[in-house]
């Protein structure tokens, strides 16, 4: 090719100087494969031509010749300049990425993956920078022109690839519908500021095609086949130069584009080819089987479920925009013995945003939630950080009252509608095989409890047998009465003089008495009497947190015990005594009481 087209680097003319560490590469470096997966499928959804078509993206790796990468030789000398530079004699990070990158340049074949879409509009505007997308793409920083209830909204997804790079090397390509220019490619190097000799050092961000202005190339003749697309064939290419993968690339690939985008999916908005491998909605259900083999604990399993079992339950709600008016959400549950009580967040066009957990809910179930409101979505798409996994109300800068309230609704409402879905229990009362020895039996409360055997806490509850409880006839009931009101007597005649001394607990049990009225029962034993406080606080598999409790009360005596936050007490405590506690919510939880 001509010397007027190659690698070239803008100087720093003085000014600024780039370290090896770029912010925006770093975002992405924990996982690159599921990072680019996720960022480029997006950025194709959001140039989706046309709603009868879906989005097709293609991922393929191709180990190439030396020869037939755009600009070879250029690339090895800026290697070898730059590790020149960065030669101090002592080891640093800088130093050793030179070194691993010049000698994979040394190799004969180069992997790179190519990532490319179809029925999607491509780069516009090749010639042009001001509302240009290939400019926005290839050559400017933090910058988006995307809008509405598109995904990207801070423009660094398209750092993703260049983690997956040996070389932090990317070429880009596009077939628009655009009149006159139309085809384009142009490459983009993002590493350290080195010296090549000049006044000044370059600057980190260097570019492949024609060097004067950093043009991108729009005759591709002399490119290598594979860079380049047939006539008709519209959309954009990315490729990603010395793709830095590993062995199960594909399977990472195809999972991450399950686990973002399922629903575009099956909203037939989206087909991925990995490989040989189609992801479509009719061939979803053959991919789920696949994640399976080699991810059995993956959560698309359970997701894919509650979207398309006939026993998934739907709910829809509604919530007020910015401007009073209502859109809508649509909730999908579904129970499961071995599902992870977490519902998976979706946004727009079927981009899933984050993982909800944290449901204090007695049986086990997996959902979905999609956003469908257009305004709605707009409010949630600017409460989200640059990797798009969370909602973060401060970041709607415009009205970040209103966002704060809004993800508390929606999390109240998502929470309550998890509880609906617990059946009723008429029973009242679980037999729960292996802990037998922890749990005192509800018809023998008046029975001295005995101590935890520590060993029971490592035993598993394999499975749950649901008993009615036996009811005492009114003679017994009567018997019980009257021989509790007279032990209450002697030990109240009994208590020591020195009550202020503290209480030494030997064991604590606590368990639901009344799950309609939020009723717990707390049996506790001491090996010394005195006084003592307890913290009171709910426990789940991912979380503990402060009980809420509105009254707590001596069984024996009949006295009301204070309240504080989550601590009750102080209370004078017998060698076997019980409380009673009433939450302030009616749903069943497991309780953690410690002494204070």
């Amino acid at each position: 090719m001509s010397s007027k087209i190659g690698w070239d680097f803008p100087s720093t003319n003085g000014g600024k100087e780039d370290g090896l560490n770029d912010s925006g590469i770093a975002f992405f470096q924990s996982n690159p494969v599921k990072s680019l997966t996720r960022e480029v499928i997006q950025d194709s959804l959001d140039a989706r031509i046309s709603q009868d078509l879906p989005a097709d993206v293609e991922f393929e790796l191709k180990f190439l010749d030396k020869k037939d990468i755009p600009g070879i030789e250029d690339l090895e000398e800026i290697f070898s300049q730059a590790l020149n530079y960065y030669d101090t004699g002592e080891s640093n990070e800088t130093y050793e990425f030179f070194i691993q990158a010049s000698e994979f340049l040394k190799k004969n074949k180069v992997p790179v993956l190519a990532i490319r879409d179809r029925n999607t509009s491509g780069l516009t505007k090749i010639d042009q920078t001001k509302n240009s997308h290939f400019h926005r793409l290839v050559k400017t920083t933090g910058d988006t022109g995307k809008t509405g209830t598109s995904h990207g909204s801070y423009g660094i997804g398209k750092h993703a690839p260049f983690a997956a790079s040996k070389l932090r090397t990317m070429f880009y390509g596009t077939l628009n519908r655009d009149e006159g220019v139309n085809r384009a490619f142009q490459g983009v190097i993002k590493i350290a500021s080195f010296d090549r000799g000049d006044k000044y050092l370059t600057q980190g961000t260097g570019f492949y095609g024609v060097k004067e202005g950093f043009k991108p190339l729009t005759d591709l003749s002399g490119l290598h086949p594979f860079f380049v697309r047939e006539d008709g064939d519209f959309g954009t290419d990315k490729f990603v130069l010395g793709f830095d993968g590993p062995n199960n690339w594909k399977e990472i690939v195809i999972e991450e584009a399950v686990h973002s985008y399922m629903c575009a999916i099956l909203n037939e908005a989206l087909v991925v080819r990995v490989g040989g491998t189609e992801i479509s909605k009719d061939s979803l259900n053959s991919i789920i089987e696949l994640i399976k083999e080699f991810n059995p604990e993956s959560l698309c399993i359970e997701y894919y479920l509650t979207l398309t079992s006939e026993n998934r339950i739907e709910k829809v709600g509604e919530f007020e925009t910015e401007d009073g008016k209502t859109e809508t959400v649509k909730l999908y549950l579904l129970p499961g013995e071995t599902f992870k009580k977490k519902v998976q967040l979706v946004r727009g066009s079927g981009m899933k945003i984050m993982d909800k957990d944290r449901f204090r809910v007695p049986i086990n179930f997996a959902g979905t939630l999609i956003v469908e409101g257009e305004n709605l979505n707009k409010v949630f798409r600017k409460m989200e950080p640059p990797t798009h996994n969370d909602w973060d109300p401060e970041l709607y800068k415009k009205n970040p009252k209103y966002a704060r309230n809004l993800k508390r609704k929606l999390y109240e409402w998502l929470n309550k509608k998890a509880r609906e879905i617990v059946p009723e229990l008429q029973q009242e009362s679980f037999e729960l095989p292996g802990i037998a020895n922890i749990l005192p039996s509800l018809s023998q409360e008046e029975e001295p409890v005995q101590e935890i055997d520590n060993n029971v806490k490592e035993e598993k509850i394999n499975s749950i047998q649901i008993v009615k409880s036996p009811h005492a006839s009114p003679s017994e009931k009567k018997r019980k009465q009257s021989s509790s009101q007279g032990e209450r007597k002697k030990r109240r005649l009994s208590v020591p003089k020195d009550r202020e001394a503290r209480a030494v607990v030997r064991s604590i049990r606590a368990f639901c008495c009344d799950p309609e009225k939020g009723m717990y029962r707390v049996i506790i034993n001491s090996s010394k009497t005195g006084h003592a406080k307890f913290k009171v606080n709910l426990v789940g598999e991912s979380l503990t947190e402060k009980a809420e409790i509105k009254t707590a009360k001596n069984e024996q005596t009949g006295e009301k015990i204070s309240v504080n936050d989550n601590v009750i007490g102080p209370v004078y405590v017998d060698k076997s005594m019980k409380l009673t506690l009433t939450l302030d919510n009616v749903t069943r939880y497991s309780l953690e009481v410690i002494p204070e």
